[in-house]
Formats: structure tokens, C-alpha cells, sequence
């Protein structure tokens, strides 16, 4: 049995239950709001936070904490879908573009999005406007490094699937839930995209509605 801890617009979160999905393991979803931790999580290691996901199975109990130890336990533990390649250059290609997204979509999570959930989930002030512009202008600058791989790869690492298409999608889809996303500017990014939203593992992520917000018109579109 697998329980995941999780948010449902916090990026690392999706990732894995993008990878989840891709895999085709289901778990049990615990949600816990950053701003509030579950008192679970607190107690399963010091510091621990969200995403965090139970294993309990013939071999024991196994605890893993942060996305990263997920998302290799899972390519270890799960390899009849892979998500890293077997190729060596295209696997180093997946894991540098993963951590690329990861570290390049920090300032614009903490600046943007965090805004719009302070906005439209929490509600508890009025948004930063000057944090909303170094979010949206930090956002154009990833989304021209992500056309041009998506212009000239089927994936971002590559001819496969890997975790760096499921970690940019995961940033990408949190910010277009509040239409944050200008899909007219990077148009082959965009067809990568609906590829992605087509997937199955998609599925549960376009069909959820974090409450007291409305998504953006498109956001569960597949053609839009």
C-alpha cells in the first residue's frame, strides 16, 4: 500500500503523482497544506515536509521524504515503465533538465504562484504586485528555454518520456490552473504540452478543483 502526502497545486507533488500515474500504482492521497503541515508528516522524520509517501508492503515500512527520494525509489523499485532512459546520455540529459526545472521554476513558485494562492486559496491580503511581475517575467525566460527544446526534441530529454517532462509539466500545470500561462508565445511548447494533458496520468490532476477557486477556462481543455 502506498499513502502520498501531498498539495494538490505544489509542483514536487504533482511530479510523483505524475510518475504514479505513469507507473499505474495507486495510493492513498493525504492532502496537507504547506501552511499548515499534517501532523503525520511532522512525525515521520525531523523537519519532514510534503510530499511525503508510506510504503508498507512484504519487505517492511519505508518512509521517504521530498520528491527526489520518491522519484528514484519509484525508477528503482517499479522499472516496468521507465521514466528515466536506459540509454546513458538520454537518462544524465533527463535528470539535468529535471533538476534544471526544479531549480529554474523556484523563483517563479515562490513570487507567482505563491501570490495567487495567497489571492484566490487563502485569501489573506491582497497580492504583491511587485512580486507577481519578477514571477511573470522570470516565467517568459523558462517558458523560451522549454519552446526551444520542445522545437527540437519529441520530450525534453529526448525520444522518451523521462522526469524532466513530468517535472516542467507539474510547474507549468500549477501556474495555468490560475491562467498564468501564455500559451501564444511558445506554441511548440504548447503542442508538447497537450501531448502531456492527453496522458491518463493527467487525468486526476485537470479534475480537481482546490476549493473557493475556479481554474482557468482552459486548464482541463485538451484541445486548447
Amino acid at each position: 500500500m502506498i499513502k502520498l502526502y501531498h498539495w494538490p497545486l505544489d509542483p514536487a507533488a504533482r511530479t510523483v503523482r505524475l510518475a504514479l500515474g505513469e507507473k499505474q500504482l495507486a495510493f492513498e492521497p493525504v492532502e496537507t497544506r504547506p501552511w499548515a503541515a499534517h501532523p503525520e508528516v511532522e512525525h515521520l522524520a525531523p523537519g519532514a515536509a510534503a510530499p511525503a509517501l508510506l510504503s508498507s508492503g512484504e519487505d517492511g515500512r519505508l518512509v521517504l521524504l521530498g520528491s527526489h527520494a520518491i522519484l528514484e525509489h519509484l525508477e528503482e523499485a517499479f522499472t516496468a515503465t521507465r521514466l528515466l532512459s536506459n540509454t546513458r546520455q538520454e537518462r544524465a540529459e533527463a535528470r539535468r533538465l529535471w533538476r534544471w526545472c526544479e531549480d529554474a521554476f523556484a523563483i517563479v513558485s515562490e513570487t507567482l504562484l505563491t501570490e495567487r494562492v495567497t489571492q484566490w486559496v487563502r485569501r489573506e491580503r491582497e497580492p504583491d504586485s511587485a512580486a507577481l511581475r519578477k514571477g511573470a517575467h522570470a516565467l517568459r525566460g523558462r517558458l523560451t528555454f522549454l519552446n526551444a527544446l520542445a522545437e527540437e526534441r519529441s520530450y525534453l530529454a529526448g525520444r522518451h518520456l523521462s522526469l524532466a517532462d513530468l517535472s516542467a509539466a507539474a510547474h507549468l500545470s500549477s501556474l495555468d490552473y490560475f491562467g498564468d500561462v501564455d500559451w501564444s508565445t511558445v506554441p511548440d511548447l504548447k503542442s508538447w504540452y497537450a501531448r502531456l494533458k492527453s496522458r491518463p496520468s493527467f487525468r486526476p490532476l485537470l479534475s480537481e478543483r482546490i476549493d473557493g477557486t475556479r481554474a482557468a477556462r482552459h486548464y482541463a481543455d485538451l484541445d486548447f
